[in-house]
């Protein structure tokens, strides 16, 4: 430990005598008040402390001189920490490379969907317009020139599909 001062000294151990009390005092507290609680240990006595125990003050410098050590300690093992670095890392190549395959193979998926999706509705457009179905109401009307007693007689005969077209 680096040296102390004499007044940083008596600082710290009025500090750590207060400390120890208070842990000492609390199974005393609890005990009074119902709980379960053990003795002080290896025959400390412990004592109500006086409002003079509590009004120790730790001395600035001392206080500075602790957080500079944590701020030296914190960077010490923010220095000696190893930095993870992907770009390096097989693993994380690994993983990355069969992201972006995965990522590959979902967006060809999708174009080759989508263009079976447009074939078949051109498909369905060019087989099914206007026109064609018109034609195909009109194969299955009678003829003009048909005897309209023979015409009757096929209308009697025949079933109609839901479409209204004979069949």
């Amino acid at each position: 430990m680096t040296e102390l001062l004499d007044g940083e000294l008596d600082a710290l151990r009025s500090f750590c005598t207060v400390k120890i009390s208070k842990m000492h005092q609390q199974p005393i507290s609890k005990q009074a008040h119902g709980g379960k609680s053990r003795q002080p240990q290896r025959g400390f006595r412990a004592k109500r402390l006086g409002t003079s125990d509590w009004n120790c003050v730790v001395p600035q410098q001392l206080m500075n001189r602790i957080r500079l050590k944590n701020i030296a300690e914190t960077v010490q093992q923010v220095t000696e920490a190893q930095i993870h670095e992907s770009a390096v890392c097989p693993d994380c190549q690994k993983k990355e490379a069969e992201l972006a395959k995965i990522t590959f193979l979902r967006q060809k998926k999708t174009l080759m969907e989508n263009a079976l999706i447009k074939e078949k509705l051109e498909e369905l457009i060019y087989s099914r317009d206007v026109l064609t179905l018109i034609g195909e109401a009109l194969r299955s009307l009678p003829k003009p020139l048909e005897d309209p007693r023979n015409l009757w007689q096929k209308l009697k005969g025949q079933k109609i599909n839901p479409r209204g077209c004979g069949t």
